[in-house]
């Protein structure tokens, strides 16, 4: 099976599980409750690391419980990147879908902003000093799969939608309109997080030519790029979240011979 097809089935399973969680725990099957802010799988409870951060920097104090929480899709990132962003979250499905038709109705790309993190670093960081100053939970408001998630419970268990909705709707308009892949680019608080924590080992886009693996300067890898990032030239990380749209796209080119893999 295919890298895109197996995300495209993990992408869709998952927002179907979100919207399972709050029907079962409806009908009091709970063995799974929660949004992804904060979930609890039987015994096991699972914190997003940002807004664990923001709750420890608010209260001024971290249980046992909260940091075992947040440690869980910390290590999964160590291991494996920002997988969750590109094969779980339902922002980026949702931004995916958004991107795909732009590209048929508008048959143009953007104009593009180079890819850099700089712009989510000082995000994340106005964000936390604000959150500081006025003690109130801003990073849940640059966390869009929390918002969804929360929402999809909302709408279930009392038939309505927040305000918080319309901040989805503006970034995916604003994505179809103006600038491709924008808030996932230079946003989106829970990715410029889970960034942080990779090492040597951690999952990667690896460029490695031999005498079978050989790049025919094509590009259709840079071009399948939802972050316009180059695998050739490197540099890909903290933006690149193993999406392996590169690779699929490579290996179409060379007839299975990519020099792109992912590789630890």
């Amino acid at each position: 099976m295919k890298l895109p097809l197996m995300r495209r089935i993990a992408q869709t399973a998952f927002l179907c599980l979100l919207v399972a969680i709050p029907i079962l725990n409806e009908r009091e099957i709970s063995f799974i409750t929660g949004t992804l802010y904060s979930m609890s799988i039987g015994p096991v409870d699972i914190t997003d690391p940002l807004s664990g951060m923001q709750v420890i920097m608010l209260t001024l104090s971290a249980t046992r419980a909260l940091v075992v929480s947040m440690l869980i899709p910390i290590l999964i990132t160590f291991v494996l990147g920002r997988t969750f962003c590109s094969w779980l979250c339902p922002q980026n499905l949702f931004s995916e879908i958004s991107d795909i038709l732009s590209r048929k109705v508008l048959r143009q790309r953007r104009a593009l902003v180079p890819p850099t993190p700089i712009p989510r670093w000082g995000i994340l960081a106005l964000v936390i000093v604000g959150s500081l100053v006025l003690g109130f939970p801003l990073a849940s408001l640059i966390s869009a799969p929390g918002i969804i998630s929360l929402q999809i419970s909302t709408a279930v268990f009392e038939g309505t939608v927040g305000l918080e909705t319309g901040l989805v709707a503006f970034i995916l308009l604003a994505e179809f309109f103006v600038l491709r892949r924008f808030w996932c680019k230079y946003v989106c608080g829970v990715g410029t997080v889970l960034g942080f924590f990779r090492c040597g080992k951690t999952l990667k886009v690896t460029f490695r030519e031999d005498h079978e693996r050989k790049c025919i300067r094509c590009g259709a890898c840079s071009r399948a790029c939802q972050f316009d990032l180059d695998p050739v030239k490197g540099k890909l990380y903290p933006l690149c979240h193993n999406c392996g749209d590169c690779i699929a796209a490579c290996a179409k080119s060379t007839n299975g011979k990519n020099p792109l893999q992912l590789r630890f």
